[in-house]
């Protein structure tokens, strides 16, 4: 009787030690998964900061290579008024052509675009007044047309405007157009106006 007590004893000390070993592995097993998620987890985390880090380099790189000329023109017009639809009003809005850039990249809605094929870039930059108290708008894109070198009688239409351009009330507005040339151009010609009115040309010499 003593034996069968002790022995029962034994068995559920051993099945004890047996349930808490079998805790033990699965509990180290658990662990041993998580690490191995925790290690994956930083790994994927630094391999997406080094991607990063390298994309950021690359845009520095390139916006080390930007190659730019600046003329200065500072000339300034009046323009008739559009309204939403892109009607005439009775009103004027002063149009200033600040200076005109070559360079063989441009930034459109956070992303650059570098010229290729022996073309250049050739950006107007523009201010326009709106005096009034009332919203008014400019299609600029028919206001300037470019000829380059010698050739007067191609005209080119910008190649990047903003369409309708919205002026707010008594304020001044800052604008560009932007035309694709050869990279070899040394002067091109801007001829502003109406599309129906008279042009006035202004010439642009760039030093190279």
């Amino acid at each position: 009787m003593v034996n069968s007590t002790r022995e029962r004893t034994n068995l559920y000390r051993n099945g004890a030690k047996l349930k808490i070993r079998n805790f033990g592995k699965r509990l180290v097993s658990l662990t041993s998964k998580r690490k191995k998620l925790l290690i994956i987890a930083i790994i994927l985390i630094l391999l997406i900061s080094f991607i990063s880090l390298r994309r950021r380099s690359s845009s520095a790189v390139g916006g080390s290579n930007v190659q730019k000329v600046i003329v200065n023109i500072e000339n300034s017009f009046e323009f008739t008024a559009l309204n939403n639809q892109g009607q005439p009003t009775g009103d004027r809005l002063k149009l200033k052509i600040t200076t005109a850039e070559k360079t063989n990249q441009v930034l459109v809605k956070d992303q650059v675009f570098t010229a290729r094929n022996n073309k250049l870039f050739l950006i107007v930059n523009l201010e326009i007044t709106n005096d009034t108290t009332l919203p008014l708008n400019l299609l600029t894109g028919n206001l300037v047309r470019l000829t380059v070198g010698a050739d007067e009688q191609t005209k080119y239409a910008p190649d990047l405007h903003n369409n309708l351009v919205p002026i707010a009330p008594l304020s001044t507005k800052i604008d560009r157009l932007g035309f694709v040339i050869p990279d070899n151009t040394k002067t091109a010609k801007l001829h502003i106006g109406e599309l129906e009115g008279e042009k006035r040309v202004i010439v642009v010499n760039f030093p190279s």
